[in-house]
């Protein structure tokens, strides 16, 4: 029932198109809205949720000074990455664009994702660098950034996954759009290739989905024309997986909103439906040492999965710390392995 109400009061706070019904009882119970804040904290969801805690005038007696805080100050940050970007970019002429960024819900991200073409990597890398970030690390396809009073910037020239280019760049750049994010302007997608872009990369790159990326998900479901989605992934050869994903999210909308079933988020996608999703695409196979590789990933993503759930996830020792950071380059190891041009850092 905990788990029902927590979900049912992040909702309500963060979306309008849930059934308003923020109980008094929840209100009242600290226990039910801690453990929504801990909901929506895990799920990319606790800036909205705080500011409809203000809104309230609930926020001092659920949430400490420091905390409001932070929040705030890695807003500021946000902002003065995305500004610092567009000053390069007018500066250089160098395109780029903002990537796998929840638009359409009011969040704070952990960092800013963005894509250049291939032969400005260098350069907007060097421009980041002149303006006093250091490199954090880098491949072929992706290079980070990071700097004090700053948001990590990951830059991406593509992003492939088990050797399979879902997404060709000349449809990427056509998509390109002018957008804004906490009243900054930065380029961003347009709305079918946001939702294609975002289901891939949680499908394939997560393989688990947070309730703010569902919500985004969503949103650009009610805002974009699915026939060009649907025929896109068709052209390129994942059709079927398209029509999987699609299907999943409608399943869990109906859970959520008209059953009131209590889903688990993040959700982690099951493995035979990964599979399934993967065995549809045309001209997929894996074989020899790729295939040990493969099964690995799904071990080490649910293993995250479950780590992620203990405190000592955030708040562990140095030498906690210090076995993630080995299990994360395992998983980043057994993913290059497979083909994937770009793993993520759990």
């Amino acid at each position: 029932m905990r788990s029902l109400e927590s979900m049912g009061l992040v909702l309500s706070f963060v979306d309008p198109e849930y059934p308003n019904d923020i109980r008094v009882n929840w209100l009242a119970n600290k226990g039910s809205l801690k453990s929504a804040i801990r909901l929506a904290k895990h799920n990319g969801l606790y800036y909205s949720f705080i500011l409809k805690l203000e809104q309230l005038n609930l926020a001092s007696l659920f949430l400490k000074e420091e905390d409001l805080a932070h929040e705030k100050q890695k807003l500021e940050e946000l902002r003065q990455t995305i500004t610092l970007l567009n000053n390069i970019s007018d500066n250089t002429g160098i395109d780029y664009i903002l990537i796998k960024a929840c638009t359409t819900v009011p969040h704070v991200p952990r960092d800013v994702d963005i894509l250049v073409r291939g032969r400005d990597k260098k350069r907007i890398s060097e421009a980041l660098a002149n303006a006093g970030m250091k490199r954090i690390y880098s491949n072929e396809v992706e290079t980070s950034l990071d700097k004090a009073g700053y948001m990590k910037v990951d830059i991406y020239t593509g992003i492939n996954y088990a050797a399979i280019n879902f997404i060709d760049d000349a449809f990427l750049w056509g998509a390109r759009i002018e957008d804004e994010v906490f009243g900054i302007r930065c380029p961003s997608l347009n709305n079918e290739a946001n939702f294609l872009l975002m289901l891939i990369h949680t499908l394939f790159g997560h393989r688990e989905m947070t309730l703010l990326d569902f919500l985004h998900l969503k949103s650009l479901r009610h805002n974009m024309d699915i026939d060009i989605c649907r025929k896109y992934a068709y052209g390129m050869g994942w059709g079927t997986t398209f029509e999987l994903a699609l299907a999943e999210l409608e399943s869990l909308h109906r859970r959520i909103y008209e059953e009131r079933e209590a889903i688990q988020f993040p959700y982690l996608f099951g493995r035979s439906f990964i599979l399934r999703c993967f065995s549809t695409i045309e001209g997929f196979n894996i074989k020899g040492s790729a295939k040990f590789f493969f099964n690995l990933s799904f071990l080490l993503d649910r293993f995250f999965y479950e780590l992620k759930k203990l405190p000592l996830y955030e708040y562990g020792s140095s030498n906690f710390q210090s076995i993630r950071h080995l299990l994360n380059s395992l998983n980043y190891f057994a993913r290059t392995r497979i083909g994937d041009r770009k793993s993520d850092y759990r």
